[in-house]
């Protein structure tokens, strides 16, 4: 083969290689806020008539939210209608977990020792959290209806596979976001031809501090 035909053939590789990079980028979105400025930590999904089809790489089990260091972690969970969650007691105190809001209501209390408590959630909607005994603990759990889901990376990106094509609406929400229903909705037409980049012009409210002002331990009744 001549050294034309090599160069030709590997031009037509590498063009090929560039165009499959750029296709899966472009199924990735990146979310930001007024200022140009990646939005890190929030929930990204996709709604639409394709969007309750079984996807079964979306998810990853098992499910688990921690108290650890007296805080919730993660601080937010996405976790798809229909699929348990544990949540798991990293700490050497007792935590008692209750729901202040939400779809489903529940109170238990995890002692120390690796504790757990497994729990299912068939009801879409938005459930925050608390501890009984340490009153400054919150986190925020997100139960969706589709198995395109996930959390932006520190560069505001999340990256989405096997996506049906069709309509659909890219739902970003977050507790802190201060709009209507903590969300923002943008359509969009799935596969996408480029990159997508939203920009989220509503304010963020601050995360609460997740610490105690003092050190000091209520126990009496646990």
């Amino acid at each position: 083969m001549s050294n034309k035909s090599i160069n030709k053939r590997l031009a037509l590789i590498f063009a090929l290689m560039i165009s499959t990079v750029n296709t899966a980028w472009a199924q990735g979105v990146t979310i930001t806020n007024s200022d140009g400025d990646a939005m890190t930590g929030m929930v990204v999904y996709l709604h639409g008539a394709s969007s309750h089809q079984p996807n079964d790489n979306a998810i990853r089990e098992p499910i688990e939210i921690h108290q650890n260091n007296k805080q919730f972690t993660p601080y937010i969970t996405v976790i798809q209608k229909g699929y348990e969650l544990q949540f798991v007691n990293d700490d050497d105190i007792t935590h008692h977990i209750y729901s202040a809001s939400g779809p489903k209501r529940f109170s238990f209390k995890l002692r120390k020792d690796n504790a757990q408590q497994a729990m299912l959630f068939d009801q879409v909607g938005h459930i925050s959290m608390g501890c009984n005994i340490h009153d400054w603990m919150s986190g925020h759990l997100l139960v969706v209806d589709t198995p395109y889901f996930g959390v932006t990376d520190t560069n505001g990106f999340i990256d989405f596979e096997s996506v049906p094509p069709g309509q659909y609406q890219v739902v970003i929400w977050h507790p802190q976001l201060l709009s209507q229903d903590n969300l923002v909705t943008v359509e969009s037409q799935w596969p996408l031809a480029q990159a997508l980049t939203i920009t989220v012009d509503a304010p963020m409210a601050d995360i609460p501090s997740q610490q105690s002002l003092d050190d000091f331990e209520f126990l009496e009744g646990y």
